[in-house]
Formats: C-alpha cells, structure tokens, sequence
C-alpha cells in the first residue's frame, strides 16, 4: 500500500492535485472517481479478444499506479504509508482476534471453557492461550468464520490469549476519530462510500450488457485518438461459465471439450476455475461465436430435463469493471484490517440509511458468483462484527431479511458456506445478541414461519410426508439449516426474564408446536397381512428431520422450565395442542374386567390399525412434565384446566401404541412390513435418536403411571398388549382346544415384552427429575451398563453415550470413577475396565441395550461370577429412590394385578402341559421380584409403612410358589437366581416381621432341595469330565505312538532343521542350536576351508492339491516342479539420492546396481509352495475369471490381471510371478570334498593374470543386437576359448598357474549341472523374463540379453533389503528370519546360480561376465568409476556368471576360491570407497588423537590391529594422492573404527548371499538375540573366509593394490568426492533410509500446511494437502486442478500423488493426508488404502478425519511400524490385504488421489 509520492506518475499526481481541489472547493464527488475509473479501469482489466482464456493476465502495476495509488494518495492527503502508520498508532491494542477462516484452516475449541462447539480459536490464539493445557479439539474449518479470541460471550473463563488480553487491560474509552482531523475523515467517508456502491452495482449487475450509465463508454472518448482502442471494447464480448454444485467435475469437463474445442487438460483447467473462484471465462470473441458456445453448452447440460448450466455472454468492459471491483473489496479488507480508525468509519457508513448497502447485499446475495460473495461476508466479518453495536444494527437487518434471504438460499444452487446465510452462525451464537432478537426482533417467529412455509407443502391429511426422491427434496434438505440457526439462539437461556422476551419466546415456542403437531404421527405404518410389502415405503426424511430437532427441543424445554410465567403459558398452549390432537379414535372406549377391577379402555387395534413412530408433540409433553415439580406444579394443577386438555389415558394412548408395536415386531407379527420397519425401530433405539424417542416414551409412560390407579394402569397395559385373555386363569384350557403355534409363540413373546415394559417403568431411574440423582450419575450408570458388555476403547464408550446439546456426553468426568484405562503390552490402543466395586449396579434389562448386548453382557456377567466361584446369576440392582412426584410407580409392584400376573407366570411355570410360559418369562417375573424386594427394604429402613410387598404377596402365596419351582427341570437355566430371590424375600420378610433368624423349616427345605438339585448336577458334570479325561489321556498316547515310530523311520530329517513352507509365517526360524555340537567348530562358507554339508532333499506341501513333493538335493530325480508365489516390484526405497532415476528403461543398462541405489528391483514372496503346474492352472482361472468380469467391476480388485496380479490361494499375499524352488548347487561339490584330496590352490597375482588375459583374448565388435538397448557404452562380447586362454595365462605366468586356473571353470563340483525337467526350465525361464519385466516396466522380450543381469540386481537389492531391515531392528543377521523371508532368499539365490542354464543363449552370460569383469580391472571412461559401483552387486554378478565365462562351459558358482578371490576384491573395492569418502569430524582433534595413538603403538608394537590403522592411514594417503585429493590429519584407531562401522553392512549382505548360496550353516554369533556389531565383524570375516586378525594380511597384495591404483587415477574421482548432493558419490554408506521427520504435536503439523498453496492454482490453498512421507514434499492430492496426463498421450488424468508416487517410489507411495490425519497407500494406479496414522490420542487411538478432535501426538511405535512396511517393501501386500478385507460398495478412484 505505500509508496513514494515523487515516484508517481506526473498525470497521476496532476490527477491527485485537481480532485484535492474539487474537493477544497466543495465540488467533489463520488462521480469525479467514477468518471476517472470509467476510462482507466477498461483499459487494465479488459480481456484481448481471441486470447488464451486460461491465461488472462492483468498488468497489476499499472493498475496499482493508475487505479489504487491516486486513490491512496487522495484519500490520506499526502504519503498513505504515514497515514497509516498514524492512523495505526492511535489504535487501543485489539482485544478481539477476528481472523477469518479460510476453508481448511485448522481451528481449536475447548471442551472445558466453550459455551458450544463453534466458540474457536486460530493457532496463534490457541498456542497462546490457557486452552492449549485444556481438554480442546482440534478441526478444520470449511470457512466463513473467525477467531473468538476475546469475544466473553464465548468463554466461560480464560477469555483472551497472551495476545489479546493486553488489548483488554489498555482503557478503551478514546474514540481513535476524535484525534483524526476531520477532512481526512469526511476524505476516508467519501472513499469507502464510493467504493461500496461501486461493488454492490458491478458485482450485483443482472443485465450482461449494460451497466450504470456513468461508468459507459460514449463516443466522446474516441478523442483524443490515442483512447480510441477503448471503443474497441465494445465489441468484445466473453462467454462466461459459472459455477453450480448441481453438475459434476466430469459433465463440466466433457461439456468444455465439446463447446469450446479444447484439450482434456485445459478443459480440467477451466472446470478448476470455475469451481474456485465461482466463475470462469471460457470464451473471448466476438458476439456470435460467445453466443455459440454459450447454446451449445446449455444444450448440453441440460439433456434428460435437468437444469443446464448458467452460462453468460458479458461485454468485455463490463468484466473490466466487476474484476475492479472485485479487487477493490479486497484492498478494502486489507485497510479495515490496518487500523481501528477505518472500521470505525466503515461501521458508520454500512449503518447509515439504517444499513441500506448491507440490505441490498443480503437481497442480491445469490446473483454474485462464489468469489464475490465471499469477499463480501469476510467484509462484513471485519468491518462491523468485530464491533458490538454494528454487529447488533447487522443482527437486526439479518434478521429482518431472514424469510427472503432463505427462500432465495433454497432456490440457490450453491453450497451454504458461501452463502450469506452461513453468516447466522456468527450472530445467533451470541446470547446478548440472540436475546434482543428474540425479544425485539420476534427473530424465532421469522425463522419459524419460513421453515413452516416449506412444510404445509409437504403437508398431507395436515401430516407431514416427506418423500425421498421427489423434485423439491433437496429444497426440504436446504431449509433444514434453519434448524441450525434455531439451536444457534436457543444455545444460552436467559438470565433475567422480560415481558418482550417471554412474548417473543412463546411466540415462537407456538410455531414449534405447530411444527411437532405436523410431524406427530407421521409415516404411519399397518401390519401387513397375507403378502409382503412390494415397496419399501420413505423412512430416512422423517428421521433425518428428527435428528435436526432433537438437539433444538431440549433447548426450548430448557428455556420454557427456566421461569414460572413461560413454563405455565408453553404447557397450557401445548396441553391445548394434545387436545387437538386427539382423534376420533380416541373418545371410543369399551370396558374390560380383570380380578375385580373393571377399567374404561381406548378401543385400538394396533396390528390391524396405523401407528406411528413420530410422537414428538407427546415427547415434549414428557419433558416439559419433568418440571413442573419445581414450581409447585402438577398435571392436574387448576393453572392447566384448559379446554380439551387430553386424559392420562390419552396423553399415553400414542406412545403405548407405539410400544405395543416394536413388541409385536420382536414376536414376528410384522415381518411382513419388510425393512423399512425394522431400520425404524434400529434407530428408535439407537444412541443418536433415544433421547428424545425412546426415553421420552419411557418418562411419558412413567408420568402416566403415577396419574392413574396402578391397577387401572397395568389393566391398560395389558389389553393394549393384546393380553387380557392371557391373564385368565382358564386360558390354557381354552388355548388347547385350538392348535395355533404361530399365535401361541406370538403371545408368548409379548407377555415377556410386557414384563420388561413393565420392569422398565418400575426400575429406570437414572433420569434427574424422576430418580434421585444427578447428571453425572445417569452418565456412570450408562457407562457401567457398557462395560459390563466388554472392556471398551475411548472411542467406542465415548460414540456409545448420548451427547448433551454441546456435543459433550460428559464422560471424562467420571470415567476414572468406574473404571480403570489398561493397555495390554505391545499395544497402541487401551480399554477401560470397570472397578470390580461397579459390578454389583449392573442390569441385565437395562433398556438402552439392544438384544445382542442384552445376551453378550449376561454371558459376560456369568462367566465373570462362575471364574469367581459366585453364583451364576445376574440379580436386579438396587435402583434410586423416585423423586416425590414419581413415588407413586412403585405402587405399580404390590397392586393386585401385578400380583395376579406373577402368579399367573410362576404357577404355570410350575405346569408341564402349560405352553404359552417361558424362562424368560419367569427370569423377568423374578427381577419384578427382586425389584419389589429391594422397595419394601428401602421403605422399612425409610420407617415408611406405604410399601408392604410381603404382606400382600401373601394372598397368592409367592413363597410357597417360589418353593415348589426349587429344582423344577423348568427352572434349571435360572435356578441361582430362584434362590437368590427366596433368600431375599427372606430377609425382607424377616425384617417386616422384626426376627433376625429364618424360620429353619423352610430354609432347610431350600437347602435340601438346593443340595439335591446342585448333587446332581455335580454328579452329572464329574461323569462328563471322567470321560472327557479318559479319551483325551487314549489320544495322548496314540500321538506319542506315532511321533516316536516317525522320529525311528525319518531319522536323517533330525540332523538339521532347515526352513520349509510348514513353518508358520513372520516366525523366528528356530536357531540350530541341536546341530551346533555336530558341526566344526570354524563354519566358513566359501574359499579353500569351505565346510561343505551334503545339502538334504527338502520336503514341501502343494497349498493347491496337498500334496506333498520334495525338489531334490542335486543328484537323481527329483518331484514334479514347485514354485514360490512372488511379487517383483520397482524400488527406490533404498534410494541414497532422490534427484536420480531412471528416465529411459528401454535403454537402460543393469549391468551394476549403483552405489547410491537409486534404483532396483525387489522380490518378495509369502513362501507357500504350489506345483507348477498346480499353480499354471488356478492363475489361467484367475485370469479366464477377471476377463470375464465387466470393466467397470474391476477397479476395487485387490489385484491388477494386466500386470499379471493374482492373491496367494492360501495367504492372499499379492504375486505377480511364480518363484521357482530348484535343487542347491554344492550337491557334487559337497560330495567331492568328502571323497577326493583337497583342490590344487591358485595365487591371487594368476588368478588376476588368467582374468586379464580373458580379457585380452575376448572376441566381439561391441555392436547391439537390433532390438536391444540403443545407447549402451559396451557392445556383445564373446570368450576367447578355453585352451587359446591356457596358453596365453602359460606364456604370462606358468604351467602350475594355468592348470590350476584350469581347474577353477573345469572342477566337476561346479560343472556338474542338475538335471532340469523341460517344465521347470519354462517356469525358470518365465520368472527370469518376470523379473526382466516388471523391474524394468518395458515390454516383453525372451531373447533380452539384460534378462540374466535384472535377475542378479534382483538378488543383490533384495538381500540389501533384508540386511537394512534386520539392521534397522537391532538384530543380528540372522536372528528372528520369518520363514518367508528365509524361503524367498534361498528360492531366489538357487535360481539366481541356475541362470546360466536357462538364458537362450549363452553368450548373454559371456558378454554379461566380460563387460563386468572389464568394468572392475580394466576400467576407462566408458565405464562406470569405482565410487558408482555397488560392489554388493558386483561380487553377485561376477560369483554367479564367471563360472560359464567359457564357450563350452556351463558352471555354477559353488563358494569355491574363486569366490573368496571375487569378494576379496570387492570388499578391497568397497574398503577404497569408504576410505576415499572420508572425513574426519574435528582436525584438530584428530592430530592429538594421533599423537596419544602413536604411543600406544610403542606400546603395543605387536598389535594386530594397530597394524590394520596405520595401513588403512598408508591406503588412504596413497588413494587421496592419486586421486588429486588434499592430504587428511586422521585418527588411525578412529579410522579403523570407522571402517569397521561402515564396511559391515557389505560383510553382512555377503552372509546372507553365501549362506543360502553355499547352504553352510551360520555361527551361533549370527542368530543372537543380542546385536554386538563388532562381534560379528569378526565372525563374518572367519564365515567368509578372510583372516580374522589382520585386513592388512587379506589384501596387502601387490596385484591388488595394483587395482587399488587404477581405480584411484580415474579423473573423476576427484569430482565425484567434491561434488555435493546429486552430483557427488555416496557419503553416507550405513545409512537407513527413514521416513520423513514428523513434529510431535499434530496440531504443531496442520498449522504448518494450513497455508500450503496450491501449485497449479496461483496461490489458492490446498483443500487437501497431502504430505509424501518418504521425500516431504508437499502435494495438493484429489483434486482436479493438480491433475496431470499419465502416461503422456494416454489422455488418462492421475492425482498430484499417484503421479508422484511413480517418480518418488516407482509407483509405490506413502501420504500424510494431513487435515484428516490419514495414511494413504498407493501401488500402481489403480490400488490404494487408508491404514492408521501414526498420531494417537492420549488413549491410544487414532482418529482418521478429526472425528473425535482429540490432541493427537506422534507415537513412534506406530510410526516405526509404517517404516518398517516401507522398508520391508510390504505396501503392495499391505494394500491388497486391506482391499479384500473392506471391499466398498463403491469404488475409491485410487489413481485420482
């Protein structure tokens, strides 16, 4: 905003000077600015006609010389940046935050101190505030609100952060105007008045043609001829596309494509724009080719009948002028937000005319685009409700407008965030606010009656029916946000009460009864009989409208009991309403008789008539009636005589109904009623409907019970029930003369639903009001009732309890009181575990259990008692005292009709024939019991002589009852808790009767005939267990038969245990602890002391067939062919430079893996074997069984069949090859060793000479085969043969050396080839091409000459991949190797050394081993430098291909010397990369280091160790000498320790690759469970071979130092070792790749990307930001604009993190998605999953999407268990795992991600 005035432009200046004296003069107006703009402003903003749309660029400096600056400049009256500093000093300091939120931001509520959830704060506030040490929760905001930092209508305490409160503490009694001079003041007014009737005209234009007639162009403008180009825009007109959230991304897409002609991808663009901005031009021409496009793309979209997209053709000056206006409300914000002083003004212009420019906005609201409107309503927010009184003036003209605002929202095609409407929540939140509205404003009637007037639409026989799919249901669906705003203004009741406030209220509280009366009753329902339902008929609407005004109706309840006056006029009115409500149905009553009693019932049928569901005008009676009591008051109370007021029989009548329905529903009587029913009454039932449903019904029915006689009541019950035949003494009698079982299992289930309604009643107390108890304790009650189901995590409990009207169930406060929060060890996530205290208030009947719950927690009650040794019963809990108006119930339990159907229960319990009783029956006739029991013990202690249970259970004699069931084979299942409720209704008998001793009559009969009946059942579970003991002992010994004959006859499997496929996945292979004693004491895999085991034939089970086969040790026949199930991938996972990788893979050359492994190929395998031809067969079914699956089925597979994906039979491991299982190679060798002389040994200097004079003698002309591999440096080689070799190395060296040479390739144990059936060799064949395939992602090609090397980079990659995750575990190299993990390498190195034998032709093998070998001793520019090697993959290459170098020759590699010479070499290769790469860490450190060290070799001269430093100090002198580097002051002892670090991991990678190579068992050192690296150092160097005392010894070799000095002279190493990042070598050679470093607190990770832009949206943020946990860049994931081609010219469009994921991961990746606290893996382009994050809440649970809002902090478990995924190369299995598990209905578009 500033600038310096000498640097303005001198018309600009003259402009400025001539308005300051218009305006001195008094001439100056709105119009001289208008007039300037209506020149200047086309000029800028105009779009060239023909230009690219997509790229329409303004000049924003000119603008900001020609437009902005004159008007600074004369608004301030001198410098603005003066101004403003000025105008910014007079400011008090702001004790109100009001930072709008922007969609995504993250915001912070707090539980403890919120007065409702939308009281938030932005980051800085929260980070500064005391809320941060609370219980908060975090979101993310979809945008329109702001920070209520300061706002004390917000905050209970700690209202201001650290920032603010200085704001709050300065005296705000200045007005910052009273010190401004008042012509900058009436210069400001006149600026901002100017600009807001500018944007409320341009942006509010409905006409696409015309504007205000000041701002046209007219012909005078032509002159002077230089303005003459801006006639010209007259003629240039735009087609301007808006936005709609009726039309998808896809029909926007396809409709540009066809309209405007346009590519896919900028058609993706426009569709981008639009979405973001609200609006886009697509077009700029002329009027008939505007016109055009304009019908064409109406035409379009508005096929099949629905409404087309909003098209416009606009002149193009008419968009200059909105474009400016639009940045003018933009510039504006930014001033109000500078200073107090323009808000003030800005407050005072928008109230004058009383708000006219905010009523005109409010009105005009849907004619702006998406942009527009909300640069408006984030003008409102920081210019008027920052203030009190104008956000009062603006409550007022809101509320005014409210009716027509809603009507135009429900009429809109935009979402609600954007529109004007949204702005409620910020207003009506405010009680001072809501309050006056309510009062003054009759603000409830407004909202009211707009959402009334939607209603009487819907209206039918004066009920609502809403239904589902009808044209104007998404119009019902839109005006449901009033109820949002009507909870926003009940949110707080009042204080104080005034007469305009109850008049207000009330007048409202009527149109809600008016609302309730509409839905009472409504979606009727009438048993079906006869045939099913043919259509389901609409339940969700009803209930979705419920959900909405069950969290309003406790607010209006809570407003109406908060005073006297309005809770008598609500009840009266509503009262009134019920009368009104009572039908016809209702005045028809006949008599019905039971014992003496003769009662007058409503006359219904209620499976033949309709019943509803929906009563909530009789639940808000329920409500209302709880208070009454607090003022005095009662239902028959002379204040509620009104005319037609209902009878407690017919304020019961409808819920009773509804009772007696969802009874009939459990007895099978509706089943014909399909599933709309059942879901009814799911959600009836369910935690987010029952509060206002079913525990309304249940109070309802309470209130009743204590207004009428109990007698008269259960008589109602029961013939509502259906039941007052049942209750006769004479109908089982009468039943038997009929044969209806339907009927009698019906009746028999709803005597039990009637019991339970009628234990519900007597015993559900846990409500204020009606129990004597208090809030918190109805929460513990539901949280022991919980518990006792199960031990439940946080979540679950939390999700399980009823949330209060803030979103709050109140558990924290009293969970630690009932339970105990436990985790298991290993576990993330904990449960809480009820105290044992608690167990005893458990309630088997509880009525917020479901039937499942009912059973599981019984079954999880008695188990927990029998493990206790207590009896196996579930008693009734001691329930509260009733409040006093509710005492009355418990009469309920002594009246004689209860007493008369106990009776009836028992006595026919006690009948054989008697058919229409249950156990349930009697279960719950015991808990009324029980319940009555524990009444009469709480009256008798009260000394309240009321209640007399006993005394008049016996007229039926209960106890002679309860006694003649004792042992009755009826009674078995619920014998305990007979006895139990004998023994109590001894006690309280006993307490009545004042003895303290039993009468022992009838205890001893109790205990004779409990004795008898627990004697025989004690004998009859002894006999069971004897039998059971018997067989199982006969089992025992028949297994221990056949295990020792199976140990006589397979005596040689015990010798060893080697891995097999019977092993149990992801297990430790068991260390061969028994064979240690058998095996030499030095184990040494390869070189001259090779300790050679004749390798055993290995047993494996087909998962297919089951059949067991063995593949052979090497010699003789072996079974039919097996393989390994695989999966080949891409890799960069070990990736020590992330800038590099392969761009061309058709041209690539693998012939080394290259040391910083920014590429490689791993294979993975579960390791179940199958036979090949098993395994032919099931994947062709796989395959015939996807091809016929139709495409649009096939993207939620778990597999991908054009890659050649298939799921293990077994495991559902993901394959995409099969692994064949091939014979070892050190058979004959082995064999050999054990019969003949040890072979003649040969020199290191001959061994290099007959490698040299290969070399020299090789054939060849260097060109490629035509169809492979263009740009390769080495061409195909071919071997001299092997007697022209002989005579050369003779003419070098000498006869010994040649023979001894000779014998290397011609050594029968490396020559002798196991025979390979033709099908095997297909499969071998295959698998190589496999891995040459999908390594590489090239096309196939048999004959490929890089198919032999792919499979050894393979091997090397993968055996890195395992060392770096054993490392990465802390375990030694062998130690805890999952059976899969061992199966996998021993297939893949077997095969690996069968290569030469099953390429096509040979001299792939030759020219491979020849380039290679050329590569290590010769070198040369063409060739890769030694520090780019992986000298891993070097010695794979070379060990595995050197044996068949020869024409004629076909060797494997057996671990002979040459192998000890080939790792000789390149551990010598690897020891000059470490040793060139190094630097010390401090100089001058060092030189003292070295002095002390130096002493120390005069002391310890002999030291074998010493002697390896100083000759690694003499190598590395000698190698930085040659390679032209400066000297280095090292450490020796350091140096070798550093050496010792750094070489490991290559000795350990040489382990794994010898000893599956060689089969020689490994030292115990390398199974430890505790990893001492420096111990196996040295235990490798004695298993490979090398002498262990001294590395000088191994390679202080003059030819080897020779090959130490070729490859120091290479030119670039230098470069290579200066060189940094990309561009140097490795520097790091132990380091493990990590995933990217998380910060500990989540909140401290969303406040980081909360202003992440999107890169391919000029700035906009990221709506869904999405973190790449391998690399950290930031990606805008799912979402069209960041949408790229891939493959180029495919046409098909992939997400910003698919496409990433192929460059970072070669197709594999992991994603943060940070704002939904998400972890997305991705494989491919067509498979993906969500799994945990690594954030968890202080319970231990993640929270995926911000559900629960919890404080979430970064558990490095769970962050080590997703790098150990990605390390281990599991994301592709993980995926296909977690896709077949939770297969959606709907397919998740992975590769749009």
């Amino acid at each position: 905003m500033a600038f310096d005035h000498d640097m303005m432009d001198p018309k600009v200046c003259e402009l400025v000077d001539h308005w300051h004296a218009l305006h001195k003069e008094g001439r100056f107006s709105s119009l001289n600015i208008r007039d300037y703009w209506r020149l200047k402003v086309p000029e800028i903003y105009s779009p060239q006609q023909n230009c690219n749309c997509l790229r329409i660029s303004y000049d924003e400096e000119v603008a900001q010389k020609l437009l902005f600056d004159p008007l600074e400049s004369f608004m301030c009256g001198g410098d603005p940046s003066q101004v403003y500093q000025t105008l910014r000093q007079l400011d008090n300091p702001p004790s109100l935050c009001g930072r709008v939120f922007k969609n995504g931001d993250p915001t912070y509520g707090c539980r403890d101190c919120g007065m409702d959830p939308t009281c938030v704060l932005c980051a800085d506030c929260f980070k500064n505030s005391a809320h941060c040490k609370h219980r908060y929760k975090i979101s993310t905001s979809s945008g329109g609100g702001y920070c209520d930092c300061g706002d004390r209508e917000a905050w209970k305490t700690d209202v201001f952060c650290h920032i603010h409160i200085k704001g709050q503490m300065v005296q705000q009694n200045e007005n910052p105007l009273e010190k401004i001079p008042p012509d900058l003041t009436e210069r400001i007014q006149l600026v901002f008045d100017t600009i807001l009737q500018y944007a409320k005209e341009l942006l509010t234009i409905e006409e696409a043609f015309s504007i205000p007639k000041d701002l046209e162009l007219r012909e005078s403008d032509r002159e002077p001829t230089n303005m003459s180009s801006l006639y010209d825009y007259k003629d240039t007109f735009v087609t301007m596309l808006y936005n709609d959230e009726t039309h998808t991304y896809d029909q926007v897409i396809t409709t540009l494509e066809r309209a405007i002609e346009c590519s896919q991808k900028e058609a993706v663009a426009y569709a981008t724009s639009i979405d973001r901005e609200g609006r886009c031009i697509v077009r700029c021409s002329d009027f008939h080719n505007c016109s055009t496009s304009k019908t064409l793309m109406e035409k379009h979209t508005s096929r099949g009948g629905g409404r087309p997209l909003k098209v416009q053709v606009m002149h193009s000056y008419v968009i200059a002028h909105q474009v400016f206006a639009s940045r003018l409300l933009t510039w504006l914000h930014n001033i109000l937000e500078s200073a107090q002083a323009f808000r003030l003004i800005f407050s005072d212009i928008v109230n004058k005319d009383n708000g006219s420019i905010v009523e005109n906005i409010i009105w005009t609201d849907t004619k702006m685009w998406k942009t527009a409107r909300v640069q408006w309503h984030r003008l409102f927010i920081s210019g008027m409700l920052m203030d009190q009184e104008s956000k009062k003036m603006f409550a007022r003209i809101f509320t005014k407008h409210y009716s027509k605002m809603m009507k135009d929202f429900i009429l809109d095609d935009h979402d609600h965030a954007v529109s004007v409407a949204s702005l409620g929540v910020q207003l009506f939140t405010m009680p001072t606010i809501a309050h006056m509205l309510v009062a003054d404003e009759d603000v409830l009637v407004r909202l009211l009656n707009t959402f009334l007037s939607e209603c009487e639409k819907k209206l039918k026989d004066n009920k609502l029916a809403l239904e589902h799919r009808s044209s104007n249901t998404s119009s019902f669906r839109r005006i449901q946000y009033i109820l949002y705003d009507l909870k926003y203004l009940l949110g707080v009741k009042p204080e104080a009460w005034t007469d305009d406030l109850r008049r207000g209220f009330l007048h409202g509280y009527n149109l809600i009864l008016r609302l309730l009366s509409m839905m009472q009753g409504m979606d009727p329902m009438v048993r079906q009989v006869g045939t099913h339902m043919e259509y389901e008929p609409e339940w969700e609407s009803a209930f979705n409208l419920h959900i909405k005004l069950a969290s309003v109706i406790p607010l209006v309840i809570e407003w109406a009991a908060s005073d006297r006056i309005v809770l008598i006029k609500a009840y009266r009115l509503l009262l009134r309403e019920l009368g009104d409500t009572c039908t016809e149905d209702m005045k028809r009553r006949y008599v019905r008789e039971l014992l003496d009693y003769s009662v007058s019932c409503i006359e219904y049928d209620v499976s033949s008539a309709p019943v509803s569901i929906h009563l909530p005008l009789s639940r808000i009676a329920a409500g209302l009636t709880l208070h009454l009591d607090k003022y005095g008051l009662n239902y028959n109370s002379p204040e509620f005589h009104v005319k037609g007021k209902p009878s407690p029989e017919e304020l019961m009548e409808p819920v009773l109904r509804t009772q007696v329905m969802i009874a009939q529903v459990h007895a099978g009587m509706w089943r014909r009623n399909g599933f709309s029913l059942i879901n009814q009454i799911y959600f009836y039932h369910n935690v987010r409907c029952r509060q206002e449903m079913l525990d309304r019904d249940v109070m309802l029915l309470q209130i009743a019970a204590t207004l009428i006689d109990s007698n008269e009541f259960l008589i109602h019950l029961l013939n509502r029930f259906n039941l007052m035949s049942w209750a006769r003494e004479d109908y089982e009698i009468n039943y038997l003369r009929g044969n209806d079982e339907d009927n009698m299992r019906q009746t028999v289930v709803l005597v039990e639903e009637y019991l339970q309604l009628v234990m519900t009643l007597v015993s559900e107390r846990y409500t204020p009001g009606i129990g004597q108890i208090s809030e918190e304790e109805r929460i513990k009650k539901e949280i022991i009732q919980l518990l006792c189901i199960e031990p439940m995590p946080h979540s679950v409990l939390n999700k399980a309890l009823p949330e209060g009207t803030n979103h709050e169930t109140g558990m924290e406060k009293v969970i630690d009181e009932v339970a105990d929060f436990k985790k298991a060890a290993g576990a993330t996530k904990g449960l809480f575990e009820l105290k044992k205290s608690y167990y005893s208030h458990y309630n088997l009947f509880f009525y917020h259990y479901t039937r499942e719950e009912q059973s599981k927690s019984e079954v999880a009650q008695r188990l927990r008692k029998k493990n206790a040794g207590e009896e196996e019963c579930c008693p009734p809990p001691v329930p509260p005292p009733f409040t006093v108006p509710f005492t009355m119930i418990v009469n309920v339990l002594q009246c004689d009709v209860f007493l008369h159907t106990i009776k009836t229960v028992l006595k026919r319990m006690n009948e054989a024939k008697a058919r229409s009783v249950s156990e349930s029956q009697l279960q719950k006739v015991l808990h009324l019991i029980g319940y009555a029991l524990h009444e009469e013990e709480r009256y008798h202690q009260n000394n309240d002589p009321y209640f007399h249970f006993t005394r008049r259970a016996q007229k039926i004699e209960l106890l002679s009852l309860l006694e003649d069931l004792v042992g009755h084979h009826r009674t078995n299942t619920h014998k305990d808790l007979l006895s139990w409720t004998i023994r109590k209704y001894h006690s309280v008998l006993n307490l009545s009767a004042g003895v303290t001793k039993p009468p022992q009559v009838t205890e001893a009969a109790l205990a004779t005939a409990s004795t008898s009946v627990a004697g025989n059942a004690s004998a009859e579970k002894k006999r069971k267990a004897d039998l059971v003991a018997q067989r199982k002992a006969r089992i025992m010994a028949k297994m221990a038969a056949m295990q020792q004959s199976f140990i006589k006859t397979n005596e040689t499997l015990f010798e060893e245990t080697p891995s097999t496929v019977d092993q149990i996945p992801d297990v430790p292979e068991p260390t061969h602890m028994d064979i240690s004693e058998q095996l030499p004491e030095d184990m040494i895999a390869i070189g001259p002391r090779q300790t050679l085991r004749i390798p055993k034939e290995i047993p494996y089970t087909c998962i297919l067939c089951h059949q067991e086969d063995s593949v052979g040790s090497g010699e003789g026949p072996t079974g039919r062919p097996m393989v390994l199930g695989g999966l080949i991938q891409r890799s960069t996972v070990l990736s020590r430079n992330r800038a590099l990788r392969v761009e061309q893979p058709e041209n690539h050359d693998p012939l080394i893996l290259p040391a910083d492994l920014h590429w490689g190929v791993h294979t993975s395998s579960c390791g179940h074997a199958m036979h090949a031809q098993c395994w032919q067969k099931y994947f062709e079914d796989v395959l015939t069984k996807e091809r016929r699956r139709p495409y649009r089925f096939r993207q939620n597979l778990s597999f991908d069949i054009e890659k050649s994906e298939y799921l293990c039979p077994l495991c559902e491991a993901l394959c995409n090859t099969a692994l064949p299982l091939l014979p070892g190679v050190t058979y004959t060798a082995a064999k050999m060793r054990n019969t003949q002389d040890v072979p003649p040994a040969i020199l290191m200097a001959d061994w290099l000479k007959g490698l040299q004079a290969v070399l020299k003698l090789k054939g060849g002309d260097g060109k490629e085969e035509k169809d492979e591999l263009q740009n390769c440096a080495e061409g195909i080689w071919t071997s001299a043969p092997f007697p022209k070799v002989r005579l050369e190395i003779m003419a070098l060296s000498s006869l010994e050396a040649a023979d001894t040479f000779s014998y290397l390739f011609n050594h029968p144990g490396s020559t002798t080839i196991p025979v390979i059936e033709s099908h095997t060799s297909d499969m071998m064949a295959n698998f190589a091409h496999a891995v040459y395939m999908h390594g590489l992602g090239v096309n196939p090609n048999f004959s490929s000459r890089r198919i032999p090397l792919m499979v050894w980079d393979t091997v090397a990659y993968t055996i890195h991949t395992l060392e770096q995750t054993q490392r990465n575990a802390n375990r030694a190299l062998l130690t805890a190797l999952s059976s899969r993990q061992h199966d996998c390498l021993a297939a893949l190195v077997k095969f690996a050394a069968h290569v030469p034998s099953c390429v096509k032709k040979k001299q792939h093998i030759e020219g491979a081993s020849l380039r290679l070998l050329s590569v290590v001793l010769e070198g040369g520019e063409s060739a890769p430098c030694f520090l780019e090697w992986d000298t891993f993959s070097v010695l794979v290459t070379l060990s595995l291909s050197l044996p068949s170098i020869f024409p004629n020759i076909q060797g494997m590699a057996i671990g002979s010397a040459q192998d000890l010479y080939l790792l000789q070499v390149c551990f010598l290769a690897h020891l000059v990369q470490l040793l060139i790469t190094y630097e010390p860490q401090n100089t001058e450190m060092d030189v003292d280091l070295d002095y002390d060290n130096n002493e120390l070799v005069e002391e310890q001269s002999s030291s074998g160790t010493n002697s390896d430093a100083s000759w690694l100090v003499s190598v590395l002198t000698c190698c930085r000498a040659l390679a032209n580097l400066p000297p280095l002051n090292v450490d020796p002892q350091h140096l070798l320790d550093y050496i010792k670090e750094n070489s490991l991991p290559f000795l350990r990678c040489c382990g794994l690759f010898f000893h599956f190579l060689t089969e020689v068992p490994t030292p115990e050192e390398l199974q430890s469970s505790v990893w001492v690296p420096e111990s196996e150092f040295y235990c490798l160097l004695r298993y490979l071979g090398l002498s262990m005392n001294s590395l000088r010894s191994t390679f202080d070799n003059p030819a080897l130092m020779e090959l130490v000095n070729r490859w120091c002279s290479d030119n670039r190493v230098g470069t290579l070792v200066a060189g940094a990042g990309s561009e140097g070598c490795v520097q790091s050679w132990t380091r493990i790749n990590q995933l990217v470093s998380l910060p500990p607190d989540y909140s401290e990770l969303i406040n980081t990307v909360s202003q992440f832009p999107c890169p391919a949206s000029s700035g906009d943020d990221s709506r869904t930001p999405t973190m790449c946990l391998v690399c950290g860049k930031m990606l805008c994931s799912q979402s069209y604009c960041c949408q790229t081609e891939f493959p180029e010219g495919t046409r098909q469009m992939v997400g910003a993190c698919t496409y990433h994921a192929h460059h970072c991961g070669a197709g594999t990746g992991i994603f943060l998605r940070v704002r939904e606290c998400k972890i997305l893996l991705l494989s491919g382009r067509i498979k993906g999953c969500f799994v945990n994050p690594p954030y968890l809440d202080e319970y231990g649970e993640t929270d995926q999407g911000l559900k629960r809002g919890n404080p979430l902090h970064l558990d490095n478990t769970q962050y080590g268990r997703l790098h150990a995924i990605w390390l281990s190369h599991a994301i592709p299995d993980t995926i296909a795992h977690t896709m077949e598990s939770n297969s959606n209905v709907v397919a998740t578009e992975w590769q749009h991600l």
